[in-house]
């Protein structure tokens, strides 16, 4: 009898459950509020990201990582509903923060290495502050792809943005920053596969753009993300 009160609050819970989820996802006015919400706490990440380079790291040049231009771009791009805004910012971080979160919960759960490009993250020196800005490799995606859900692509050329900005920032980068900090990877690999300095800046722009438009290609395809 136990047991049979047990399955039967489980099926309750169950279907609760779904009917609040359906209710949320259904009613674009709570979507609303709930995406204001994310939007203004990534452009506060950012903010804490910039902060977090300027007086702890004391390293301008560090504000050119693609990540903070990210948690900026696709914060203003959900407050403003602008969906191509967002997929710009996807088309180059959804590939590398699909790679930095296999390292990052593969070193979680493992206590090893896998790629290390997380390893800093679990340095003991590493403040809480710079803790606060890298998870959120962890959730920025999901964020991102739940906005595009809710207001659909309505332009699909977001892909020509993304390649100014990479090719702009990949300039800015090379020239203005320290190539020990190796900011977005511009100077040398950050996973392990060793590639001839000499070629490594034709294959880092070969690998972006090949990365632009793979993603590019898989977010136009789902109609869910497409509008009309």
């Amino acid at each position: 009898m136990v047991l049979w009160n047990c399955f039967i609050a489980k099926i309750k819970y169950r279907y609760l459950y779904q009917w609040i989820l359906n209710i949320i996802m259904n009613n674009r006015r709570i979507n609303e509020i709930i995406l204001n919400i994310f939007g203004w706490f990534l452009i506060l990440v950012s903010f804490l990201a910039y902060y977090n380079a300027l007086i702890d790291f004391k390293t301008p040049s560090r504000l050119l990582w693609f990540s903070y231009f990210a948690f900026l771009i696709i914060g203003i791009g959900i407050l403003t509903k602008k969906t191509y805004i967002i997929g710009s910012q996807l088309n180059i971080v959804f590939i590398p923060y699909i790679l930095w979160n296999i390292d990052f919960f593969y070193r979680l759960f493992t206590s090893m290495s896998l790629f290390g490009i997380t390893d800093y993250f679990f340095e003991p020196g590493t403040t809480f502050i710079s803790r606060i800005v890298t998870i959120q490799h962890a959730f920025i995606i999901p964020i991102a792809l739940y906005a595009i859900y809710i207001y659909k692509f309505k332009r699909k050329g977001f892909w020509k943005l993304s390649l100014i900005q990479v090719f702009a920032i990949f300039i800015l980068t090379r020239i203005l920053s320290n190539p020990v900090d190796n900011v977005n990877c511009a100077f040398t690999n950050c996973i392990p596969i060793s590639i001839d300095i000499g070629i490594y800046p034709f294959v880092w722009l070969f690998v972006y753009l090949l990365m632009i438009f793979i993603t590019h290609f898989i977010l136009t395809r789902f109609r869910i993300f497409v509008r009309g």
